[in-house]
């Protein structure tokens, strides 16, 4: 497949090229520039980024250790298809570990954890897509700490990352309505006042409400696709 136009070119960037060709081939994935079940070669790939085939091969084993891309033999890869069951087992484990250490994190944040939680939810509704993705991905990820330890933060950025596949999906931050993004930004600031009250209890109970509305949403889209 000719892969013009779905991917940049990384050549004469100042970063680790293995980094620079994992987040962009991740961010063509999200966008979905490059379709769930798109082929493609490692050499068509290489040459539209502008590198050679050994930070390919690396990026694309990161990518398919995040469940985004599916490494079919030695020169071709494919991107991972959407389904309603690879769904709900990324959120049933979300489920599993996150709520709990959103919990255990609730009210025990220093003036300056505080803050930045603050700075994220207001770079969540940013007008650009790419600092307001950030922010929430960012978000989420403080709502477990400071419970969260080593281990844990492998694991759910793991699954966090599947996740955004889907629920770009739906919550697509470069289609989206300023009454919407009022709207998410509101959502995640009940998030925000959970995690400051020293109730377990509640700020679970809030995230649950959260991610499995999320789900619910992304499973009706995923249905509706599987179905044509």
């Amino acid at each position: 497949m000719a892969l013009e136009g779905q991917v940049r070119s990384v050549a004469g960037a100042n970063s680790s090229a293995v980094d620079l060709v994992t987040s962009e081939i991740r961010r063509a994935v999200l966008t979905g520039a490059l379709p769930a079940g798109e082929q493609f070669s490692i050499r068509d790939l290489a040459a539209q980024l502008g590198v050679s085939h050994i930070p390919i091969r690396e990026a694309l084993r990161r990518l398919e250790s995040q469940g985004l891309i599916v490494l079919r033999q030695a020169r071709s890869a494919s991107v991972a298809p959407l389904s309603t069951s690879d769904l709900a087992a990324i959120y049933r484990l979300r489920y599993v570990i996150e709520l709990p250490l959103a919990g255990a994190s609730a009210g025990h944040r220093s003036p300056a954890e505080i803050e930045r939680l603050d700075a994220l939810l207001e770079a969540s509704r940013d007008p650009d897509p790419e600092v307001a993705w950030q922010g929430h991905y960012d978000f989420h990820e403080a709502l477990v700490h400071p419970a969260a330890n080593v281990w844990d933060d492998r694991v759910l950025h793991t699954l966090w990352m599947a996740a955004e596949r889907y629920t770009h999906l739906v919550f697509d931050p470069t289609q989206i309505t300023d009454d919407e993004r009022q709207r998410r930004y509101e959502k995640h600031q009940l998030l925000r006042d959970a995690a400051l009250e020293k109730d377990p209890e509640a700020m679970i109970a809030a995230l649950h409400e959260h991610l499995s509305g999320n789900e619910d949403r992304i499973r009706d889209h995923i249905r509706a696709i599987e179905a044509h």
